[in-house]
C-alpha cells in the first residue's frame, strides 16, 4: 500500500488509507505512532495537515496495526515519502 512514487499518488490508494486515518490504536501501537510523530523530518506523515497528511496518516496506522510496524519503520516510510517540498 506504500505508494511507489509520492508526489502521484493512485486515488484507489488514498481512498483505501484515508478510513485508517480514524482509527482507534491500542495504547501500545499509539505509541508507536507517536514515536513517528516526534522523530519524522515532518514531525508528522507531512508538512501540512491536508489530504495528504491524511493519506500517509492512515498508512502509518495500517501499517502499525496490520503489518506490525513499529515507530523508526514509520519514520522511513515518512522520510522516504515525503512529497510536499518539505520543511528544509
Amino acid at each position: 500500500m506504500i505508494p511507489s512514487d509520492p508526489y502521484d499518488i493512485p486515488a484507489g490508494v488514498a481512498q483505501k488509507m484515508m478510513p485508517y486515518y480514524d482509527v482507534k490504536l491500542t495504547s501500545a501501537e499509539q505509541q508507536t505512532y507517536d514515536y513517528a510523530m516526534a522523530n519524522s523530518e515532518e514531525k508528522g506523515p507531512c508538512c501540512c495537515q491536508c489530504w495528504r497528511w491524511k493519506v500517509y496518516g492512515g498508512l502509518a496506522k495500517y501499517l502499525i496495526h496490520e503489518h506490525g510496524f513499529i515507530g523508526k519503520q514509520i519514520v522511513d516510510v515518512w522520510d522516504l515519502s515525503d512529497g510536499c517540498g518539505g520543511g528544509m
